[in-house]
């Protein structure tokens, strides 16, 4: 009896067991298009679009850039250009992903005469990729010394500081700072003692931060100039950074950067360990945190004197800077760079969507979150340098500064005048790594998911293998980076890679959608996806305002050109030519690839070019089910002019 009742419950076992593989198959094959794997859920998606479209551009660069351009003035370019410049690109970008369902790597054989387009684009990404870990590194580096007490970059006590060196909450003149007091204390009763504050400025990557200043104090015949650094400065350059005197000196590995570096990777790792499955259920966190932690920075900054005064700084208009060029170019710049496009993620996040998606709504409504953060996170960020002006008793505009000035200079010195110093440290280099985070997930997935389209069944089969050689990969190569002459390459790849590639390639894009393959086609495909018309203004987008206004942008660069610097420092022209090279390379490969194209060709040259922008077999729909209705859709093969076999090449 007892024999019989174990072997039927084995057997209920067995069958519960089976049951339960045959759903988890069918959940499985459920999120599978085409062979490959589709997002969980619509949140996954909206989420991790949200994680790398939302960096940290968008807090260490919008306010300032609002704040310098017309304040709640610059919000009109800004939404314009959001809608005209940015949108376009985006929208077009998650159309090429979610219809083909591959990688950029393949998107562009919609004319594979600009198929380099798609080598380009991961080219770029492995570049970003390379540098981009040092940022989390140095987040990681900042998170940590949040929770000593006190916080090592508010003293002048320390190993690397200089005898220049001046407390974080005493280099202004104001409130209690000690400063003004000790000047005045150094005056003799023979002699008036005079002081003067002169602000210079230090280049950090392509921004300015005032932090320097001068006291002279003048008695009898007598001067003497002192060179006061702040101790928020001296910790950055001199416990971070270990910083050498240029280019020709990488002084060796200083032990926290690596160990920050090999931490950061070892997290990005286990954030795409399994791809979409594992990036997708972890952006739940990583995508909202940054949310939750900006909404407790603001709630907390509005209780602090001197609030209101920095929000009111921020978004005060001024609408006299409506009538400068450079407002009009900064707010399209700012919208282009900071939602990402012409990298390939966008690409590469679209193409995991199921075939029936709302992708064109979706792009909406993903840009405008997106660059709402940027207006959000601009009120919690005022309110602190609002306090922090107040407490110094000096104009906001001395703190209101960006790019990686603002997040380790600025604001930790601004820490040093807050309640609980440790308690915002922590919450403000928490959001700037989560935000980091999330975009590096997509960039080392957007390079592992054409590795996966190329050879698909040897990367399935080794997917955390190969994983784990690309992580390893990049964090030996970013050691380079995490040097003690590190910064000087960071800056110059930095300076090159994203000014001089993104633009002309994304102006290409528009042309070969909206001209080559052509609008109307463009437009049935992604009817053919959504059930819906395109709207006829991303038509005019595509065709004649988007390209036309990112090639406006590229000249402006261009004319405006200036040498990369950092501290003191001036690059050599041969490191010039280095920073040239690395802005041209991925941009080369189209070129090259579009020869390879048209000499693969016959016939005369006109002929190799109309061949070579014809769509290749593979540009077909990501869904099996619905290619038939594609070949024998009467509409399309009419907006081809030619016969349906001829579309393609064979």
């Amino acid at each position: 009896m007892e024999a019989n009742t174990k072997g039927n419950k084995s057997e209920d076992r067995m069958l519960d067991n089976s049951k339960q593989d045959s759903v988890s198959s069918k959940d499985d094959s459920q999120h599978i298009q085409n062979g490959r794997h589709t997002w969980a859920k619509k949140t996954e998606y909206v989420l991790s679009a949200v994680g790398y479209c939302v960096g940290l551009g968008n807090i260490w660069r919008f306010p300032y850039v609002c704040m310098r351009n017309g304040g709640g003035a610059f919000l009109i370019p800004f939404v314009l250009s959001l809608f005209v410049c940015a949108l376009p690109v985006f929208s077009l970008e998650a159309v090429l992903g979610q219809f083909l369902g591959k990688s950029a790597w393949h998107a562009w054989c919609i004319c594979p005469l600009f198929k380099g387009i798609g080598i380009s684009m991961n080219m770029l990404c492995v570049m970003l990729t390379w540098y981009y870990s040092t940022i989390l590194a140095w987040c990681l580096i900042y998170l940590f010394n949040s929770f000593k007490s006190p916080l090592p970059w508010m003293r002048c006590d320390r190993s690397w500081n200089s005898p220049n060196c001046i407390a974080a909450d005493k280099q202004y003149y104001g409130k209690d700072n000690g400063l003004t007091t000790s000047l005045l204390n150094a005056s003799h009763s023979t002699a008036a003692a005079t002081a003067k504050v002169n602000a210079t400025t230090l280049l950090l990557g392509n921004e300015t931060i005032t932090d320097v200043f001068t006291i002279l104090a003048s008695s009898g015949n007598a001067t003497e100039a002192v060179e006061k650094v702040s101790s928020t400065k001296e910790f950055w350059l001199h416990s971070v950074l270990e910083i050498t005197e240029g280019l020709h000196d990488l002084g060796g590995l200083p032990w926290h950067t690596t160990v920050a570096l090999i931490v950061a990777n070892i997290i990005v790792f286990f954030g795409i360990i399994k791809g979409i499955h594992s990036s997708g259920k972890v952006v739940y966190i990583t995508a909202t945190l940054p949310y939750l932690l900006l909404t407790v920075m603001l709630i907390l900054g509005c209780t602090l004197p001197g609030a209101g005064d920095g929000v009111l700084f921020y978004i005060r208009p001024d609408f006299s800077k409506l009538l400068i060029l450079q407002t009009w170019v900064e707010a399209a710049i700012q919208v282009f760079y900071s939602l990402g496009p012409a990298w390939g993620g966008l690409i590469t996040m679209a193409s995991y969507n199921k075939f029936n998606n709302n992708c064109m709504r979706d792009s909406i409504l993903l840009t405008i979150a997106c660059e709402g953060t940027s207006i959000y996170g601009g009120f919690a960020i005022f309110t602190i340098l609002g306090h922090m002006a107040y407490n110094a008793g000096v104009p906001i505009t001395d703190f209101a500064k960006s790019g990686p000035g603002l997040a380790f200079i600025v604001y930790p010195q601004a820490v040093s005048y807050l309640p609980i110093p440790q308690l915002w440290g922590f919450l403000f280099f928490l959001m700037l790594f989560t935000l980091g985070l999330d975009s590096q997930f997509t960039n080392v997935e957007t390079i592992l998911t054409t590795l996966a389209d190329v050879w698909p069944k040897f990367v399935c089969r080794w997917r955390k293998t190969i994983s784990v050689l690309v992580m390893v990969t990049f964090t030996l190569a970013g050691l380079f980076f995490a040097s003690r002459g590190g910064i000087y390459f960071f800056t110059l790849m930095d300076w090159y890679i994203a000014a001089f590639t993104l633009l002309p390639q994304a102006t290409l894009e528009c042309v070969i959608v909206a001209w080559i393959y052509g609008s109307d086609k463009f437009c049935s495909d992604i009817e053919l996806m959504t059930g819906r018309k395109v709207p006829f203004i991303f038509v005019y987008a595509w065709k004649y305002i988007t390209p036309f206004l990112l090639m406006i942008l590229f000249a402006i660069t261009l004319a405006f050109y200036k040498p990369p610097s950092y501290e003191n420092y001036i690059y050599p022209m041969e490191a010039q030519l280095g920073g040239w090279l690395f802005a041209i390379a991925p941009f080369s490969a189209i070129v090259v690839v579009a020869i390879i194209q048209l000499r693969k060709q016959e016939g005369s040259l006109a002929e190799r070019f109309k061949k070579a922008c014809r769509p290749t077999t593979q540009w077909v729909p990501a869904l099996t089910e619905i290619r038939e209705k594609y070949f024998n859709n009467p509409e399309i093969t009419s907006l081809n002019d030619i016969d349906i076999q001829h579309r393609f090449q064979v």
